[in-house]
C-alpha cells in the first residue's frame, strides 16, 4: 500500500488533483458572481440616469415657473412688461433654463458612469476574494449581498435657488430712477424714457 506519496511522484499527482478541484470551485464562484451581476446591463444604467432626471426635472420646472412668475409680477409692478429690459430678462431666464437642463443631463450621466465604475469595482473585488477562498457558496452569497447594495438608488442632493437672480435689482432700480436718486441712472425706468423702451 502506498503511503503519503501518491506513488513515486512525491505527491505531485495529489497536488495537481487538489489544484484542479480548487480551480473548478473558483470557476463556479466566478460564474455565480457574473450571473448575479448580469442584472447590471444597459437598461440598469439607463434607469440610473432616469432616476436622477426624474428627481431633478420637476424641481427645475417648478423653480423656473416660480422665477418666471416673480419676474412677470416685478416687471408689471414697474410698468416694464412690454419693455426691452423685459425681453432681455425673459431671454436670460430661458437661457438659464437651457443651461440647467444641460447640467441636469450631465449630472445624470455622471450618476450612471459612477454606478458602472462601482459595479465593476465590486465585481473585481468579489472575484479576487473568490480566487483566495475558492468557495462558490460564499462567492454567491457575497455577490447577492453586494448586488442588493448596488441596486439602491443614491440619495440625490436637493436642487435650490436655480433662478434666484431672474428679477433681482429690477424693483430697486426702477424705484430709484423714478425718484431720480439712482447713482448710475440707466434711463430705462425714468418716466420720460418709458415710451422709448416699449416694444
Amino acid at each position: 500500500m502506498c503511503m503519503g506519496g501518491g506513488g513515486g511522484d512525491g505527491g505531485a499527482a495529489e497536488r495537481k488533483r487538489q489544484e484542479e478541484e480548487r480551480q473548478g470551485r473558483i470557476r463556479a464562484g466566478n460564474k455565480a458572481i457574473n450571473d448575479t451581476f448580469s442584472q447590471f446591463d444597459d437598461d440598469f444604467f439607463k434607469g440610473r440616469r432616469e432616476a436622477y432626471t426624474g428627481y431633478a426635472q420637476p424641481q427645475i420646472n417648478e423653480q423656473y415657473q416660480d422665477a418666471f412668475e416673480k419676474l412677470r409680477k416685478t416687471l408689471a409692478a414697474s410698468n416694464l412688461s412690454q419693455s426691452s429690459i423685459a425681453a432681455r430678462r425673459r431671454g436670460r431666464l430661458e437661457k438659464q433654463l437651457g443651461e440647467m437642463t444641460r447640467k441636469m443631463n450631465l449630472t445624470a450621466e455622471d450618476y450612471s458612469n459612477k454606478a458602472r465604475a462601482d459595479i465593476e469595482a465590486a465585481r473585481s473585488g468579489l472575484q479576487s476574494q473568490n480566487m483566495n477562498m475558492a468557495d462558490p457558496a460564499l462567492a454567491s452569497a457575497n455577490a447577492l449581498t453586494r448586488a442588493q447594495q448596488l441596486n439602491e438608488v443614491p440619495v440625490f442632493d436637493p436642487i435650490t435657488n436655480l433662478f434666484a437672480s431672474a428679477a433681482e435689482g429690477l424693483a430697486t432700480q426702477a424705484d430709484l430712477e423714478r425718484r431720480t436718486k439712482a447713482r448710475y441712472p440707466t434711463g430705462l425706468f425714468a418716466p420720460e424714457s418709458s415710451a422709448r423702451n416699449v416694444g
